[in-house]
């Protein structure tokens, strides 16, 4: 097929499908008399590229999609990011919307500090700096605790050690498939969610449990069950317990996290007072608490 007719099916103009041939992510035929021949997989590559680029993914974007074995995975990194980005612009809009009112510097800069604080970038960080699946996993896992600034020595030198354990990890081919499984089901306003629910719950256990006595009787029941252990999800704890003490996780990851969220280092210490009771209470159930 001539490029002109490939224009129309893809939506693209000949400029552009010319700049990506340059750019590597298109291979035509060179017939004798010069002309470029794309055949079938070459209009489905155009197609993905149009539809990517429609999208907002920029030429390195698209390769790394190109690159992937699991697009879904590498498609919801950039979901991630661009949900980031929105909540950003609504709150520079917001600041515009205040300057505009009566361009109040000191007002404006109150508001800075206050909204457009420095969690987004920590989170962006993890994301783009670590674009593997553990690293993705970790900025969606912890992203509700990543919403105070970097404003101390103490922090800086916190995350810098959380940026350098990340970059020396070395994950299994398993742990890593596992991860591709799960990662594009989890969503920030869940884990959000689950969160609070769970800090509520553990602010008064003893009327928490009371009323949920069945339901969590039923849970431990299944935890401890064969068909439990038959599933993913118990098969991913395991991998993560395992890497987690040989890689150093608690020692200098989780507890650099406490020194950088205040709000995590609170939820950490909730919990912790909350599984020493509940083990008490359900001596039953203390394997199942043994990670963050």
């Amino acid at each position: 097929m001539l490029i002109n007719e490939v224009c129309k099916k893809c939506s693209l103009t000949k400029k552009a499908i010319e700049y990506y041939e340059k750019s590597g992510l298109v291979h035509p035929k060179i017939s004798k008399n010069g002309y470029r021949n794309y055949d079938p997989d070459d209009i489905s590559i155009l197609k993905e590229i149009s539809v990517l680029r429609n999208l907002g993914l920029s030429i390195s974007n698209i390769k790394n999609v190109f690159a992937s074995s699991n697009k879904s995975l590498t498609l919801s990194k950039y979901k991630y990011l661009i949900d980031l980005n929105k909540k950003k612009l609504t709150e520079q809009q917001k600041c515009l919307e205040l300057l505009i009112e009566d361009y109040d510097i000191d007002r404006g800069m109150e508001y800075i500090q206050s909204s457009l604080d420095s969690s987004f970038t920590i989170r962006e960080k993890l994301v783009q700096s670590f674009p593997g699946t553990y690293g993705i996993y970790l900025s969606i896992h912890f992203g509700p605790f990543l919403n105070e600034k970097i404003d101390t020595k103490e922090k800086e030198e916190a995350y810098t050690e959380i940026v350098h354990f990340l970059d020396h990890l070395k994950i299994s081919k398993k742990l890593e498939e596992y991860l591709e499984s799960v990662i594009p089901l989890m969503k920030q306003e869940n884990l959000e969610k689950i969160n609070t629910t769970f800090l509520d719950s553990i602010d008064d256990i003893d009327s928490y449990i009371a009323h949920n006595k069945k339901g969590i009787e039923e849970y431990i029941t299944f935890r401890s069950s064969k068909e439990y252990k038959s599933t993913p999800s118990y098969k991913l704890q395991q991998l993560l317990l395992e890497f987690q003490k040989s890689s150093g996780y608690q020692e200098i990851f989780i507890t650099n996290l406490k020194i950088l969220s205040h709000s995590y280092r609170e939820y950490s210490n909730k919990l912790q007072e909350a599984n020493k009771w509940f083990t008490e209470k359900y001596p039953q159930t203390k394997d199942f608490f043994q990670r963050d």
